[in-house]
């Protein structure tokens, strides 16, 4: 048994490196096209303001490069405190005071848990907690009305187990090669297509029966587009978001190994009570694009390992 879960582990490991790897190297072709488009057209329009693709020095360095110290850029500032900040606030997530924070602190110290954390607290009535960045907790002011003491132990457990396997590094890589790639996709579809209808518009004014021709080609080149964009981000979008549910499971399973996995549980039939309740029920396409497992499964294997 210690064996299958073992590979298990390994398996999911290397799918979600190969997942990394996808979305690496095909938004990275992306964003080389785009570029090499960029910088065919300006050598053409100005030929001696661009350097040659092959030209040594500083400069020419920095010009075919660049795209890609922009990613690197955007990568980092993702991840700074300045990012983090500005999740928070957009949330509307402000610092835990008071005698909820001493609530919280003595749950903490009867975890016997070392980690420095930083509490924030929004006004959401929804039972809830999310994390940002690497050492960031936020909280729902319905969790923190509604929740006992060892449902929170449970929750603030699960929410650590994100921090611990850097969750928030991994979406950062795969959000930022995709926020560049998806963009640099969307401009090598406009470029020829502006380039083609300023020709089709001058065709057109000239011979107007052609004018439909035209109109077929734009909406082949978009659907194309919205087909290619669709396939590709789809694949990206379905496996990350099975990763995800793993990655619940098993920050669940790092709240048993702490201690709190009862409260946990007892957080989770909370959970599953309000949703029978509101009569949540998700559709199928619901359920393969949410990243979260339905409450219930949760509840199944919780319960196995407790």
């Amino acid at each position: 048994m210690h064996t299958m879960k073992t590979t298990l582990r390994i398996f999911r490991i290397i799918f979600k490196l190969l997942l990394l790897a996808y979305v690496t190297v095909v938004n990275f072709f992306f964003i080389t096209v785009f570029y090499s488009l960029l910088l065919t057209i300006m050598r053409h329009i100005c030929p001696g303001c661009v350097p040659g693709l092959f030209d040594e020095g500083p400069v020419p360095h920095l010009v075919n490069t660049m795209p890609f110290y922009l990613l690197l850029l955007f990568i980092l500032y993702t991840l700074s405190p300045l990012k983090v900040w500005m999740m928070r606030r957009k949330e509307g997530y402000r610092p835990l005071g008071g005698a909820e924070r001493v609530r919280l602190e003595r749950l903490l110290s009867e975890m016997g848990m070392d980690r420095k954390l930083n509490f924030y607290r929004n006004g959401d009535v929804r039972t809830n907690a999310v994390t940002f960045g690497f050492n960031t907790v936020g909280i729902t002011d319905g969790m923190i009305r509604q929740a006992s003491d060892e449902e929170l132990k449970g929750v603030i457990c699960h929410e650590v187990g994100h921090i611990v396997h850097y969750d928030f590094v991994y979406r950062v890589l795969l959000f930022s090669m995709e926020s560049f790639g998806s963009r640099c996709l969307y401009g090598i579809f406009l470029i020829p297509a502006l380039i083609f209808g300023i020709i089709g518009g001058m065709v057109s004014a000239l011979v107007p029966a052609l004018g439909f021709v035209g109109e077929l080609a734009g909406k082949f080149w978009w659907g194309l587009y919205r087909l290619l964009h669709f396939v590709i981000y789809g694949i990206s979008r379905i496996a990350d978001v099975n990763i995800n549910k793993y990655g619940e499971y098993r920050c669940d399973a790092y709240a048993v190994r702490y201690g709190c996995g009862s409260g946990l549980l007892s957080f989770l039939y909370r959970l599953k009570r309000a949703e029978d309740m509101r009569g949540e029920c998700p559709t199928f396409s619901e359920y393969i694009l949410s990243t979260h497992p339905v409450t219930e499964k949760r509840i199944a294997r919780l319960e196995k390992l407790l």
